[in-house]
């Protein structure tokens, strides 16, 4: 089990990419820094002559999802993956529990403490099954169907 999960899907175009990169670059605020800013386009990032690596444009949550893409003629590799500034923002998240488990014994003691075993790993397990995970699969998904559609990808397996 990963700590930061991922998702990687095959894709088949309609038409070469050569063709699907210009609606691409048409739907992207072409930007070095992937980050979210005001834009009436669907993607921020840079689009390349054979792939792109893109966030969603929507304004909070679409950085949390970078997309990772390489093309070959109709036939591709696409990666979804969690932002690097978000993986530090969760990872300080999960760490919270454990550290307040650590202070407390400190300060009072193994013995007086020990009661926040639980307390503390089910904070860690909420962060990464409920908070990471379920903001993960809501925002590739988002993305995902936005480059589905721009690219008009015809096939997309899961892999």
């Amino acid at each position: 089990m990963k700590l930061f999960p991922t998702k990687e899907f095959t894709a088949e175009l309609r038409s070469d990419f050569s063709i699907s990169k210009e609606n691409l670059k048409l739907e992207t605020d072409i930007t070095d820094s992937l980050v979210s800013d005001w834009t009436n386009k669907e993607f921020r990032g840079q689009v390349y002559d054979n792939g792109f690596k893109l966030i969603s444009s929507e304004i909070g949550i679409g950085a949390v999802c970078v997309l990772d893409g390489k093309f070959n003629g109709k036939v591709g590799e696409i990666e979804i993956r969690i932002h690097k500034a978000f993986k530090v923002m969760f990872s300080i998240l999960m760490l919270m529990p454990f550290s307040i488990f650590l202070f407390e014994i400190i300060t009072n003691g193994i013995k007086d403490s020990i009661g926040l075993i639980v307390p503390a790993t089910m904070g860690i397990v909420f962060g990464r099954f409920v908070l990471i995970e379920f903001s993960f699969r809501y925002i590739s998904k988002i993305g995902i169907d936005k480059l589905t559609d721009i690219l008009t990808i015809k096939d997309l397996k899961k892999i």
